[in-house]
This record gives structure tokens, C-alpha cells and sequence, in this order.
């Protein structure tokens, strides 16, 4: 999409999106039908799931693993791994219960 960037070593799967102004830096990995929203940050050596949504704006500091169908919030920002599945909000990142 208009204004992204994906850096050297960056590998990205069948179906992924990578949105308006969104960054994937060097050596991210990329899992298939992966939704990266407007504006997120994803920072190198991360690794994301098949299947995952990274909410715009949200950034996923180096070397975080964020797991299959989890969904990371906008604004959020993401300093430790999310398991499979997990829907995570805030600064830090926090497990939503809701």
C-alpha cells in the first residue's frame, strides 16, 4: 500500500497486507493472510503468525514473536511475546479480558 516500507530480509506470506504508511523492518517474518493496519511499526527480527492483526499504529518492538490469530490493539505497543490467539491493548501490552 501507498507508503510502506519493508525492509532487506523481511519475508512476507501469500495473503498478507501490509497497510497505508506501515513499516516492517530487516529480518521480520511474516505469516500468511496477516493484516498489518495503517501506520503500525514492526520493528526487526519479529515474527508474526498466520492469520494475525496488527491495529494501526500499534509497534512490536525487536524481536517479539506475536502468535497464530492474535490480534494487537491500535496504539498498542508490544514488549513481550502474544501466545496463539491472544488479544492484547495497551501501552505496555496487556491481555484483554473483554
Amino acid at each position: 500500500m501507498a507508503g510502506a516500507v519493508v525492509q532487506s530480509g523481511a519475508v512476507i506470506g501469500e495473503n498478507a497486507i501490509v497497510n497505508t504508511r506501515s513499516s516492517v523492518d530487516h529480518h521480520t517474518r511474516i505469516g500468511r493472510s496477516v493484516h498489518i493496519a495503517p501506520g503500525a511499526v514492526v520493528c526487526g527480527n519479529v515474527e508474526i503468525g498466520a492469520a494475525a492483526f496488527i491495529g494501526a499504529g500499534a509497534t512490536i518492538v525487536q524481536g517479539i514473536c506475536i502468535g497464530q490469530a492474535a490480534t494487537v490493539g491500535g496504539g498498542t505497543v508490544v514488549i513481550r511475546n502474544v501466545p496463539d490467539g491472544v488479544t492484547v491493548m495497551g501501552n505496555p501490552a496487556k491481555e484483554s479480558t473483554s
